[in-house]
């Protein structure tokens, strides 16, 4: 949701640093720039020549591993030819990925095997190149070099490695003895630097024992330390091979001789978000379904409650920016027949959300229960199951649409936004608006060029920041055109989970909720069919205040300009006590929802806190 998405890159983000980069002879084609070849020589000297570095066929590092407050083991295994196993354990957190061949997967820290992520793909593939050379004979990427750059009070040169994603790396390297201890990543806009020392040869080739890792949030820094290096041992092939369905975690179960649940009821709270009736640890608790948490996430208040002790301090990014989360372990949950556990979960302090939801959230059900069911949300009729994926015929309702892997767990999917070619969103039951488009797309495709706007409060973890709001035309899925669709316009950059140039946007609830969607992850696909109110008018805005609970009344957090709430006189900080004078109860959120699907023009009555009736007519403003 707007929320609990984790860092990107997850908590083991770095890339493996050897030394620098090792190379190889430059074949005639390579993309190197005159001015970078004479650099590139020097600094393959230093790492100890072309024969010392041709011979390295393969590469095992054992060492240790500090990150958000955590610290535990790290081994890496290499292999020429696109092998790459990295594999960690932070005690409350453990995890592997892997690259073999094709073949790119991970263990998350419950203990799933899902598919990697595109962008970590690409950035395990290319830590892998430049362990064994192919960046410095310019495969795949540009090379050339930069105006020199002063860091830590010295004067290095600079090579600059272009891929064709536009994602960037610099070597700092000495133009005299080639050395280097300073690498520079711009990944999808984010800098991230490395520092190699305690420089050791080992079989003829300069290695790195430690590497600290900065970023721009802090949170995320962390530092490798290799206790060995054995160059050439040979590596079992099994090491690299992806775990089949027998091997892997049991998450979730059912009943014996059960392949799903029953239909569970949901409630569709503002009529976007999904909470289910469960037990946490056998103690009743409401449960808000998110496929776009990249974690099950805990109140804190809530697992303090049940006795789950949280540790370290993970960077959680969500729309708002990043902030920290605790880990904790053996969290057991229940849903009709289907026992989920004993998961890993995260833990946030979520009352500032809770207050600008307006309703609590003890417990965030992410992305693992997409991954080890088949989820059926039937929106319209507002009902749930479960089904074993063996169990589904693998030929649900409606249309089928086919989702990517995506970083972290999480899902992608191709729409079509007016007509334009096809772009990559993100896919997020947890969000409460219909889609969500991101700067770069928007600046690209000139959206909001002569288009009606407003502004609105956006939020979740991280915080709260302006969004720009406007009506897109048509949206286009699987087929399914839908017409005059509010839109959320990001467009600050908090540093959060929206700040990206390589999706287009983040699909949510407000669209998502117009179908029947079967999430069949198990065969990399959604079923999509209609509900009865399919060709009904998009909700709207037609108010244009921001609200968060505090008790029994509403606090305006923001007025939107243009809106019938600025031209009726409302001011942030002003408090309402009753809508339509129905003082605000648990079922306040009914009136606000209900009154997105009005007609223009029609009159709305808000009690102030001194008991003022004020009037409001109801219209769209964007």
């Amino acid at each position: 949701m707007n929320g609990s998405k984790p860092a990107r890159g997850g908590v083991f983000a770095a890339a493996i640093c050897v030394a620098a980069a090792l190379a190889g002879n430059a074949p005639a084609h390579a993309a190197i720039s005159t001015e970078a070849a004479p650099l590139i020589a020097t600094h393959v000297a230093w790492l100890g020549g072309w024969a010392a570095i041709d011979g390295l066929q393969d590469l095992a590092l054992e060492g240790t591993i500090e990150v958000a407050g955590l610290k535990g083991t790290l081994s890496v295994q290499m292999q020429r030819g696109g092998r790459q196993r990295t594999a960690y354990d932070l005690k409350v957190m453990k995890g592997v990925e892997v690259i073999d061949g094709a073949d790119a997967w991970e263990l998350n820290p419950s203990g799933q095997v899902e598919d990697m992520g595109r962008d970590k793909d690409a950035a395990s593939r290319r830590s892998l190149d430049r362990a064994f050379s192919r960046h410095l004979k310019g495969e795949d990427v540009e090379v050339s070099r930069l105006p020199d750059e002063v860091k830590d009070g010295r004067t290095w040169a600079v090579l600059r490695f272009a891929y064709p994603d536009g994602d960037l790396l610099d070597l700092l390297v000495d133009a005299a003895t080639g050395a280097s201890t300073w690498t520079r990543e711009m990944t999808d806009g984010r800098e991230q630097w490395t520092r190699a020392s305690d420089l050791r040869e080992v079989d003829g080739v300069r290695l790195a024992f430690r590497q600290e890792t900065l970023n721009e949030v802090a949170l995320q820094n962390q530092t490798v330390t290799w206790t060995s290096a054995a160059v050439n041992t040979g590596l079992a092939d099994d090491l690299f091979h992806r775990p089949g369905a027998h091997t892997a975690t049991k998450l979730f179960r059912l009943p014996a001789g059960v392949t799903a649940t029953s239909w569970l009821p949901l409630e569709l709270y503002m009529e976007r978000y999904i909470y289910m009736k469960g037990s946490l640890g056998g103690v009743p608790t409401d449960i808000l379904l998110d496929s776009g948490a990249g974690i099950t996430v805990l109140d804190q208040a809530t697992a303090d409650k049940a006795g789950l002790k949280s540790t370290g301090a993970l960077a959680a990014q969500g729309v708002g920016g990043t902030t920290s989360a605790g880990v904790v372990e053996g969290v057991t949950l229940q849903l009709g027949e289907l026992t989920l556990g004993p998961l890993v979960a995260a833990t946030l302090d979520l009352s500032p959300i809770e207050k600008r939801l307006g309703r609590s959230m003890p417990v965030i059900l992410g992305k693992e229960v997409f991954h080890a069911m088949v989820v059926d949300i039937d929106y319209p009729n507002a009902r749930i199951r479960f089904l074993e994926p063996a169990a589904f015929t693998g030929d649900g309702p409606g249309r089928r649409l086919e989702v990517l892997p995506g970083d972290d767990g999480h899902k992608l999917l191709k729409m079509s936004i007016e007509g334009l070619p096809e772009a990559i969103v993100s896919l997020d039951t947890g969000q409460g608006g219909a889609l969500t488009l991101f700067r770069r797309y928007v600046d690209d495709n000139r959206l909001l060029e002569g288009r009606r706007t407003s502004l609105a409060l956006s939020g979740g973890v991280g915080g709260t920041h302006e969004t720009t709001m406007a009506t897109l035309k048509t949206v286009t899925l699987a087929g399914y055109e839908l017409r005059d669709v509010p839109t959320s316009f990001h467009r600050t950059d908090v540093g959060g989970a929206f700040d990206t140039v390589k999706l287009a946007g983040n699909l949510g609830a407000g669209i998502l909720g117009r179908f029947r969607v079967v999430f069949d992850y198990s065969r990399d696909c959604l079923w999509l069919e209609p509900g009865a109110q399919f060709a009904a008018p998009q909700p709207h805005d037609r108010l244009g205040l921001t609200v968060q609970r505090d008790g029994a009344a509403l606090v305006v957090e923001f007025v939107a300009p243009g809106s019938p709430a600025e031209a009726a006189g409302w001011r942030k900080g002003e408090r309402i006590t009753a809508l339509e004078g129905a003082p605000i109860g648990d079922d306040w959120w009914r009136t606000w929802a209900g009154w997105f699907r009005a007609q223009d023009g029609t009159k709305v009555k808000l009690t102030t806190g001194d008991g003022t009736a004020r009037e409001v007519v109801l219209a769209a403003y964007y």
